[in-house]
């Protein structure tokens, strides 16, 4: 086509075509589209695989006690041991080696019947129980609940380490009368020697002292003398006013009349001072 005498520049052959045009276009957007497409795709993949990359480094990180604890796993728990065949496991078995005992309940050293955990004698079968932990058993202990006393002779109630009179049922305390006809007897003996029979009735003569022949009895045992010592007393008093045979001396100290030595003490007294 000529405009103003110059010839105006023609179309492309392909513009000129519009079907081919609008393919073109076409094309061209297509291409446009995969290219967009791909950059994207590629930053993601990266952003994946940097994630993936990541995760697995982190999968690779263990904890200190994660990797015990994954040991502990991966070992199998051992089976359990019963060494004597009870049915009972060694951890529970109270004695693992011996079939016959499982627990302390078993263990009964005297074989009473009582377990020994439960026995304050399991190495004697006549006794099981001492409740006051004196190392008497109750069934021969009068004080059962007491630890301090555990024997009653006379049976009054008084223990007899504290019973002025443990074989003697009917009274277990010194008396004030009791106490004064101790001190007599004491004071008897100071002066000069007696039989245990004479200062008796010493004390209670009615015409000496008066005590009632218990006191005076129990006063004299009391005492604590020793009447072989007390007969050479009475040898050497008598030798002092008069001259004795040897039995003259040993009849004078062992008569009921005189001294009332036995003659065992007084023949003790007689050789003692020579005769």
């Amino acid at each position: 086509m000529t405009v103003g005498g110059h010839a105006s520049p023609q179309p492309s052959w392909v513009l000129r075509h519009k079907v081919l045009s609008s393919a073109v276009g076409a094309v061209l957007l297509l291409v446009v589209i995969g290219a967009a497409g791909a950059v994207a795709g590629g930053e993601q993949g990266s952003g994946t695989a940097s994630t993936t990359a990541s995760s697995s480094v982190e999968d690779k990180v263990v904890a200190p006690g994660d990797e015990e604890e994954a040991e502990a796993v991966d070992e199998e728990e051992p089976e359990p041991v019963d060494t004597d065949g009870d049915g009972v496991t060694d951890e529970d078995d109270y004695a693992p080696r011996n079939a016959d005992i499982a627990s302390a309940d078993d263990v009964d050293t005297d074989g009473d019947g009582v377990a020994d955990y439960q026995d304050d004698f399991p190495n004697d079968p006549a006794f099981t129980t001492d409740g006051d932990g004196d190392g008497v058993a109750d069934r021969v202990d009068a004080f059962p609940r007491d630890a301090r006393y555990s024997v009653d002779d006379d049976g009054d109630g008084v223990a007899n380490a504290v019973d002025a009179f443990p074989a003697d049922g009917t009274r277990s305390k010194i008396t004030l009368a009791m106490s004064n006809a101790l001190d007599s007897a004491e004071s008897y003996l100071d002066f000069q020697g007696f039989s245990r029979q004479g200062l008796i009735d010493q004390l209670s003569s009615e015409y000496a002292d008066g005590y009632e022949v218990a006191n005076a009895t129990w006063a004299v045992d009391a005492v604590g003398a020793d009447w072989n010592r007390q007969a050479v007393r009475s040898a050497r008093s008598y030798l002092d006013f008069q001259s004795f045979s040897r039995q003259g001396l040993i009849d004078q100290l062992s008569s009921p009349y005189g001294s009332q030595f036995t003659v065992e003490e007084a023949t003790y007294a007689v050789d003692q001072v020579g005769l």
